[in-house]
């Protein structure tokens, strides 16, 4: 009962959300291979590739990926898609969804042809080896990239330029020996401007031959209120680089480099992190960043909620025009749980029935985010 009530409600609180007056919503949930009682009555039931490739699936069109503890499968895209997942850390956040257990994984993820430009992809859960972002005008926020061996690559691949990709609140993990979790994509000699990396938590532990950001001279773009827990959290060119946090310090931390960037407003807890970047540091611009400070973060809780800020921390309002540094400062913070930019029910309490009622009470608690 509540696994319909969730899908009936939410599917007519998503009716705003599509992208023109002919775009549709589309529901794909692949579930009935638990055997619900009762079944889901989804749009699409198999995978995420399948969905995609359905010719009723339009440019334009909205797909929610429902909760399921199958994986929905890899995705090339081909049509400009707006993606919608459950997000994740379902159990260790409040007021997340009603189902709790388990989110929605897909596993790799290649948007490489011009043709799926101005795609978002949200609320997901990524667990293959590689996600491809390789076209123009891509929002890819509040995602989990969960896999220690995933690389998610920027460009096309080829000479072709690409312009705007949008990398927001999403919780990226990765602690493999070597890979660089966020990084050029292989042959690509076209430039990627206005690349925007902002309010993301990366982790890369302590492994000093992993760099969170390794992004080449083709790229140009704004690094901006980001938390970073690693020996060496960017390697970057060209970027303008404000209000991030970095908070590992180990005696074998490698530090951060930069060329031609402008880097303002951010904290490490080695100098080496903004103030004496100890790799590059070549024609860089570096105004009123702070070293040596104890940023005070949460340290418990939510596995995302923990790299949040304590009330007396000095990363509070320190950022550029007061804000505050890190995931969770800015116009556009961290979402707990990358709950998508669309309201949602995590609570619904139906009254007992008594025998020959003509009616039933429901209560429903929804959010918007």
């Amino acid at each position: 009962m509540k696994q319909f009530l969730y899908s009936f409600v939410m599917l007519g609180l998503f009716v705003s959300f599509a992208s023109g007056a002919d775009a549709k919503i589309w529901r794909l949930n692949n579930s009935n291979g638990q055997t619900l009682n009762p079944a889901i009555n989804a749009d699409f039931t198999g995978t995420i590739q399948q969905m995609h490739d359905d010719s009723r699936v339009q440019n334009g069109d909205t797909v929610h990926v429902e909760q399921s503890s199958y994986t929905y499968g890899s995705l090339t895209m081909t049509k400009r898609l707006i993606i919608i997942g459950p997000g994740y850390f379902q159990n260790e956040n409040p007021k997340t969804q009603v189902t709790k257990d388990y989110g929605a994984t897909i596993g790799v993820l290649n948007i490489s042809s011009s043709a799926a430009a101005g795609s978002v992809i949200s609320g997901l859960s990524f667990s293959g080896s590689n996600i491809y972002l390789g076209a123009d005008r891509l929002i890819f926020e509040n995602n989990y990239v969960t896999n220690v061996y995933t690389q998610i690559y920027i460009g096309s691949g080829n000479a072709t330029n690409i312009d705007s990709i949008v990398m927001r609140s999403n919780y990226i993990v990765a602690n493999y020996a070597g890979y660089h979790p966020i990084t050029v994509r292989p042959s690509t000699t076209g430039q990627i401007s206005n690349f925007i990396f902002s309010n993301n938590i990366v982790s890369t532990g302590v492994l000093n031959n992993t760099t969170g950001l390794f992004l080449n001279s083709l790229f140009s773009g704004i690094i901006r209120n980001n938390t970073f827990y690693g020996g060496m959290n960017m390697f970057v060119y060209n970027m303008y680089v404000v209000n991030n946090l970095s908070n590992l310090s180990t005696a074998g931390a490698s530090g951060n480099g930069f060329e031609n960037c402008v880097l303002e407003y951010n904290m490490g807890v080695n100098n080496n992190q903004y103030v004496v970047p100890s790799r590059l540091n070549t024609n860089n611009t570096n105004t009123n960043n702070l070293t040596n400070v104890t940023q005070l973060l949460i340290g418990t809780g939510s596995t995302d909620g923990k790299w949040d800020l304590q009330a007396s921390s000095p990363a509070k309002g320190a950022g550029k025009n007061g804000v505050d540094l890190g995931a969770f400062g800015g116009q556009i913070p961290y979402t707990l749980s990358g709950m998508p930019r669309v309201p949602n029910i995590y609570s619904i309490s139906i009254a007992p029935i008594n025998p020959g009622a003509s009616s039933i009470s429901v209560t429903v608690s929804a959010k918007s985010n």
